[in-house]
C-alpha cells in the first residue's frame, strides 16, 4: 500500500464522520475536505456549531479533532492503528464534544482497498518522504487553483473530495453559469499513470469536446471516455501548472 492509498482510506473516517453529523446535501458536499495549508491537514466542514472539526494531519499522519479555540482535543496516530479502534475512538471523541448522533463507518461510494478494512486492519507506518511530496502537492493544487479562478466570474471552493480524492473547483466564464471548467488535482488513475492536473469544459451539463484544440505548450488533451486537458504533476512547478491553466482557460 502506497503512503497516498493510506491517506486515502484515512479520509473515509472524516467523509463518514460529516455523513453521520452533517445534514445530507444532495450534491455529497457536505463531505469534501478543505486543505489547511498552514496545518498541513484535511479538515471537515464544522460538525457543530463551534466549529469542531475532525482532520487527517498530514504531517503527524494522525486524525485529530480540532476545536477553533482550544486547538487539538485529542489525536490518534495512525501508524499501527486498528480500523476498530479509530471508530470507537472517533464516536467516543464526538460524544465527549458533545455530538448526540452516533457515528457510523458507512459510506454509499467505493474507493480502491475498501475492502481491506475490516477491523483488524492496521494502516502501516508513515512515509515521511512521500508525506512531504504529498503536501507539497496539496500546497501546489490549492495556490494554482486560487490564481486561476480568479480570472472567473464566480467559481465554488476549492476542495478536495473523499471518494476521487481529488483536489476540484467549479468556475463559471458568466453570471449564467451555462459554461463551466471543471479543475484540479487528481490521483493516478487508469487513464495517467502519475498524480495530473486536470482542466474538463460543459456547456450545461454536457461535456465539451477537445478533439479539435490546438496543442497545449504543456500537457494534453484527451477525447473521448473523458474530454479534458491533462498535465502529470511530477516535476512541474507553480509557474509551469499557471501556465498550463491559462492556456486552457484561454482555449475554452
Amino acid at each position: 500500500m502506497t503512503q497516498n492509498e493510506s491517506l486515502h482510506l484515512a479520509a473515509q473516517y472524516l467523509a463518514t464522520a460529516a455523513i453521520s453529523f452533517l445534514p445530507s446535501r444532495d450534491d455529497d458536499s457536505h463531505t469534501n475536505l478543505g486543505w489547511n495549508e498552514d496545518e498541513k491537514r484535511l479538515e471537515t466542514h464544522d460538525l457543530d456549531d463551534e466549529g469542531l472539526r475532525l482532520t487527517l494531519n498530514y504531517e503527524e499522519y494522525s486524525l485529530d479533532f480540532v476545536h477553533p479555540k482550544s486547538g487539538i482535543g485529542a489525536s490518534y496516530p495512525l501508524g499501527g492503528a486498528r480500523h476498530f479502534d479509530l471508530k470507537n475512538w472517533i464516536e467516543r471523541e464526538a460524544k465527549f464534544c458533545g455530538i448526540e448522533k452516533d457515528y457510523s463507518f458507512d459510506l454509499h461510494y467505493s474507493i480502491p482497498n475498501l475492502e481491506i478494512l475490516t477491523d483488524d486492519f492496521k494502516f502501516p507506518a508513515s512515509d515521511d518522504q512521500e508525506l512531504k511530496k504529498l503536501i507539497q502537492l496539496r500546497w501546489l493544487s490549492n495556490k494554482v487553483l486560487d490564481m486561476v479562478v480568479n480570472s472567473f466570474d464566480s467559481a465554488t471552493d476549492i476542495r478536495i473530495w473523499p471518494h476521487h480524492f481529488d483536489t476540484g473547483v467549479l468556475a463559471y466564464f458568466d453570471k449564467s453559469k451555462e459554461v463551466s471548467l471543471g479543475l484540479g488535482l487528481a490521483i493516478p488513475d487508469d487513464k495517467v499513470d502519475d498524480w495530473y492536473f486536470y482542466a474538463s469544459g460543459y456547456h450545461g451539463s454536457d461535456s465539451i469536446q477537445t478533439n479539435n484544440f490546438k496543442p497545449l505548450k504543456n500537457g494534453e488533451w484527451r477525447s473521448g471516455y473523458r474530454n479534458a486537458a491533462v498535465l502529470k504533476a511530477s516535476g512541474a512547478s507553480l509557474p509551469m501548472v499557471s501556465s498550463f491553466f491559462n492556456e486552457v482557460v484561454k482555449t475554452f
